[in-house]
C-alpha cells in the first residue's frame, strides 16, 4: 500500500523530550513534501501554543489544532474549519465540573484561542499547576468563569488522577452526543490525566476524515503517528496507525506499527520506511 498523507502529533511525537524537532525529522519532513506527500500536524494544542512548532515544519503543512476544532490549510493559508462550543452548554459544563470538585479551564474561542481562563483553585493539582505555569503568559484568573462565557469557547479542560477523570467521563454521559471527551495521560506528573471537553464532532480522527474529503485521500492511504491516549482514534482511523516507542502499552497495542521513540527520530523513520 502506498500512502499520500501523514498526520503527526506534536508532543511526544514530533518533539523530542527536550521539546525540540530534531534535524533528522525536519529533513524527513522536507523529503516527504518534495515527494508530493501531504503532511499534517494534528495536536490538542491551540494555535497560539503550537505556533512555534508550526513555524519550523515545511510551510505547506496542514495544521490541526484543538484536536480538530481548528484546521488551517497552512500557517499562512486559509482557515478550513473553526468549531466552538455553544456558550449555554459551556456554562452548564463548567457548573457540572465545579459541583463535582473540579477546577475547569476555559479556552478562548477558535481561531484566536490565545487565552485560558481559570478560577482560584479549590484543591492542589500537580498537572494543573505545571500546565498553568508553563502557559503563564496566556492564563487569566477570574472570580467566576461564567463572566467570560459571553462567547462560545473552544473547549473546557479539567485534570486529575486517572480514577477521578474516568469517573467524571462516566458522569458526563448525561450530556450525550452534545460533547466530545478526549483523555490523555500526563508525561510529566505521575498518574495525572487531562480531559478535554470539546464540541460535538471534534476529534483527531474526524479531522483526518475532513482532510480526506478535501484532498480526495481515503483513510487507507493515510498514516497517523501519536504517543498518547488522545491519539488513539486517529491511530485506529488511518490505514497505517503508528505508535511511538515512548507511548504507553495500551497505545502501542492499538497500533499497526511501533516506531522508534521521539528521541530516536521515530517520525523520520516512519517517513523514510513507510511514506516514501
Amino acid at each position: 500500500m502506498s500512502y499520500d498523507l501523514i498526520a503527526i502529533d506534536i508532543d511526544g511525537t514530533l518533539l523530542t523530550s527536550r521539546r525540540e524537532i530534531s534535524a533528522g525529522t525536519l529533513q524527513a519532513l522536507r523529503r516527504a513534501v518534495s515527494a508530493g506527500k501531504r503532511v499534517a500536524l494534528c495536536t490538542g494544542r491551540s494555535l497560539n501554543s503550537g505556533r512555534a512548532a508550526a513555524e519550523k515544519v515545511p510551510p505547506s503543512t496542514t495544521l490541526i489544532f484543538h484536536s480538530g476544532a481548528l484546521i488551517l490549510e497552512s500557517l499562512d493559508g486559509p482557515l478550513l474549519r473553526a468549531v466552538n462550543m455553544p456558550r449555554a452548554l459551556a456554562v452548564d459544563l463548567v457548573d457540572f465540573c465545579k459541583r463535582r470538585g473540579h477546577d475547569p479551564l476555559v479556552y478562548e474561542p477558535v481561531p484566536e484561542s490565545r487565552y485560558i481562563w481559570v478560577e482560584l483553585p479549590r484543591s492542589a493539582n500537580g498537572w494543573r499547576e505545571r500546565y498553568l505555569e508553563a502557559n503563564a503568559d496566556k492564563v487569566f484568573q477570574v472570580d467566576g468563569l461564567e463572566q467570560v462565557l459571553s462567547r462560545d469557547p473552544a473547549q473546557i479542560a479539567v485534570a486529575g488522577r486517572g480514577s477521578s477523570m474516568h469517573e467524571l467521563k462516566a458522569e458526563l454521559a448525561e450530556f450525550g452526543d452534545r460533547i466530545g471527551i478526549i483523555l490523555s495521560r500526563s508525561t510529566l506528573v505521575g498518574d495525572y490525566w487531562c480531559m478535554e471537553i470539546v464540541p460535538a464532532g471534534v476529534s483527531k480522527a474526524k479531522s483526518l476524515a475532513f482532510l480526506g474529503e478535501r484532498y480526495g485521500i481515503g483513510s487507507e492511504r493515510m498514516i497517523s503517528i501519536g504517543d498518547n491516549f488522545n491519539d488513539l482514534d486517529m491511530i485506529e482511523y488511518a490505514g497505517l496507525g503508528v505508535a511511538m516507542g515512548n507511548a504507553p502499552d495500551t497505545v502501542r497495542r492499538a497500533a499497526d506499527l511501533v516506531a522508534p521513540t521521539n528521541d530516536a527520530d521515530g517520525v523520520a523513520h516512519v517517513i523514510d520506511t513507510c511514506l516514501l
